[in-house]
């Protein structure tokens, strides 16, 4: 019986988030509210894809890029690290599954570089995931904040995240 509801949820939610997601874009701001109270009851899946850094020059020694995502106390997701680029092309995805929309949790992204002396911190990005729940669809270009970039040039990574209903081969 337990497999008969967690399908019926499945597949409600494979129908309503969607939809949801359009309203919350479409309709009046009275109805954002209660929308958006549907849409963080609904199970769905949190799909991170790293496409690509852009100037990601260090001061000494070749650029050997990779990112590491955090979510809440789950263990970290890192990118295979991409040697002698100061612009790497990742296209790697990591998916996280909820049973209900991780509401004020933060997705923390840090690029780092790999070399003979150790690893270097590249930037930091912080996404607040909840508004990646709203709108479905949340991705471009990211500034990398970081504390000794001096020569003021701008590190970016280009980021996909995808807020998206979840599936029965998620492990439900």
């Amino acid at each position: 019986m337990n497999e008969d509801i967690a399908k019926a949820q499945a597949l409600i939610a494979a129908e309503a988030i969607p939809i949801l997601q359009l309203l919350m874009k479409t309709c009046p701001p009275s109805f954002h509210e209660r929308a958006d109270s549907l849409l963080h009851c609904l199970p769905g899946c949190l799909t991170v894809t790293i496409k690509r850094g852009n100037n990601l020059k260090q001061t000494m020694g070749s650029t050997n890029a990779f990112c590491r995502l955090k979510i809440g106390n789950d263990p970290p997701r890192q990118t295979k690290v991409v040697n002698h680029s100061t612009c790497p092309e990742w296209k790697e995805g990591f998916t996280w599954a909820f049973d209900v929309p991780p509401k004020g949790q933060k997705l923390y992204i840090l690029c780092k570089s790999k070399n003979t002396f150790g690893k270097t911190t590249l930037g930091r990005v912080t996404i607040q995931i909840d508004k990646v729940v709203t709108e479905g669809v949340y991705s471009g270009f990211f500034s990398l904040n970081h504390d000794g970039n001096r020569d003021g040039s701008s590190r970016t990574l280009e980021i996909e995240i995808i807020w998206s209903n979840r599936t029965s081969s998620d492990g439900m």
